[in-house]
C-alpha cells in the first residue's frame, strides 16, 4: 500500500480569520481511500451569501441636518393640525349647544364631547390629505395629538363662553 499525504484547509473559522492566520491539515490517505473517495460521487451544495446588508435604521446622531429638519417640520405640522382642530371644535361646540345651563338629562350635552372625539378622528384624515405617514405614528404620538385638540377645544370654548 502506498500513502499520499494530502493537505486540506479547514473550513472558514471567525477567529482564525480575524487573526489573519491559516492553519493547515495534513491526513494520510492509502490508495482504496482515494478510490472510495472518488467513486463516491458526494454532491457539493455551496453556500448561499446574502450580498446585501441589512438596513439598519439610522440613529438621530447618524441623521443629517436634511432629515432632522423635515422630521421637525412633520411635527410642527401635525401639532398644528391637531391645534386647528381643537378650536374648529370648540366654535363648533359653541354654536351648536350655546347655552352651558343645558339639563344633563338632555341630548345636547354630550354633543361637545362627541364633536371633540370627531375632531381626534378626523385628523388622521387630514394627515392623508397633506400626504402625512400617519403609520409611523404610535400610541404616544396619538395621545398628543388628542391632548393638544383637547386642550385647544377647551380653552377656545372656554373664551367663547365668557364673552
Amino acid at each position: 500500500m502506498t500513502g499520499a499525504k494530502v493537505t486540506q484547509e479547514p473550513k472558514s473559522d471567525p477567529k482564525t480569520q480575524e487573526a489573519g492566520e491559516a492553519q493547515t491539515q495534513e491526513v494520510v490517505m492509502n490508495d482504496e481511500s482515494v478510490k472510495t473517495a472518488e467513486s463516491k460521487k458526494e454532491v457539493v451544495i455551496p453556500e448561499v451569501i446574502e450580498d446585501e446588508p441589512k438596513t439598519v435604521p439610522l440613529t438621530r446622531a447618524e441623521k443629517n441636518a436634511a432629515e432632522k429638519a423635515a422630521e421637525h417640520r412633520e411635527r410642527m405640522v401635525r401639532t398644528a393640525i391637531a391645534c386647528f382642530f381643537g378650536m374648529i371644535t370648540g366654535a363648533v361646540s359653541f354654536i351648536l349647544i350655546g347655552d352651558t345651563t343645558t339639563p344633563l338629562g338632555e341630548s345636547r350635552s354630550i354633543l361637545g364631547l362627541l364633536l371633540l372625539l370627531a375632531g381626534i378622528v378626523f385628523q388622521k384624515h387630514m394627515f392623508i390629505l397633506l400626504k402625512i405617514d400617519y403609520t409611523k405614528l404610535g400610541g404616544k404620538d396619538w395621545f398628543y395629538q388628542a391632548f393638544m385638540t383637547f386642550a385647544f377645544w377647551f380653552i377656545s370654548w372656554t373664551i367663547l363662553l365668557t364673552l
